[in-house]
């Protein structure tokens, strides 16, 4: 069951079919999705926000938690299909090119490249909610190849969703490409990049305020304070004394590191 702060994000979310979840780690980002795609997967087919699959472009440590959270939210077992190292590079065009994909597909960043074509026909054949997940790999905006396949694919999906805790770690400049890919058809951001950078290097920019009025209503954040988890308890270390052998081995390794050192 989703608690008050995630059915609000996955109301958001299923309300506006595009947009930033920047909730920081532990906030269930994942179960927001199930959420939302939940809902719009159960529309009528012929409603224009009725999506019937999961796209989730990833690092590949992801897919493991991805599988096993629809379980927990579901408590079945989705059909998935991994498109990882294992598969041949026709292996994955041809499933992509197959008239019944499974539910979710799961995809690395660094495979979008050389599957452009594919993931196009990919989108255009089905209604597919595309989530960027650790989405600030594609953040560069100095011609990335990773980056600028990310967003061709953008406008053939049927909803987009961008997930990262950490949106803008350089600068204001990283948020350009995230809020291009959930919306390629509209200038949310109404900057262009050199202007973004000048603005992270201006300290008190007047800009800014524009700039976050223009994001704000695409994206939502579930701050650490919001989660209700009670402040750390810090207890005095226990001291152990290190054995005969270990004593050993540390001050063979300490004065290994003093000597290189010199």
């Amino acid at each position: 069951s989703l608690y008050e702060l995630q059915l609000l994000s996955a109301y958001h979310l299923a309300f506006s079919q595009n947009a930033c979840n920047f909730s920081v780690p532990g906030a269930g980002k994942t179960s927001v999705v199930y959420g939302a795609f939940a809902y719009l997967s159960n529309l009528p087919a012929e409603d224009i926000k009725h999506v019937d699959r999961l796209l989730i472009i990833s690092p590949l440590s992801a897919f493991g938690p991805w599988e096993l959270e629809y379980e927990e939210c579901f408590g079945c077992m989705p059909t998935t299909k991994r498109l990882k190292g294992k598969l041949s590079l026709d292996e994955k065009k041809q499933y992509l090119y197959s008239p019944c994909p499974a539910k979710i597909t799961l995809l690395s960043y660094s495979s979008v490249p050389s599957l452009l074509e594919e993931l196009t026909y990919f989108l255009r054949t089905n209604k597919v909610m595309v989530v960027l997940d650790e989405a600030h790999k594609i953040k560069n905006t100095s011609g990335g190849i990773t980056a600028a396949s990310v967003l061709q694919i953008a406008p053939f999906c049927s909803a987009r969703v961008v997930l990262t805790g950490t949106p803008a770690p350089n600068g204001y400049e990283d948020l350009y490409n995230l809020y291009k890919f959930i919306w390629p058809t509209k200038k949310i951001i109404p900057f262009e990049v050199y202007q973004l950078k000048d603005m992270s290097r201006v300290e008190g920019d007047e800009r800014v305020d524009t700039l976050l009025h223009s994001v704000e209503p695409f994206f939502i954040r579930v701050k650490k304070s919001d989660l209700g988890i009670p402040p750390a308890t810090e207890h005095n270390p226990i001291v152990v004394p290190m054995g005969a052998t270990q004593r050993r081995i540390y001050d063979i390794m300490k004065n290994q590191k003093h000597l290189q050192n010199l």
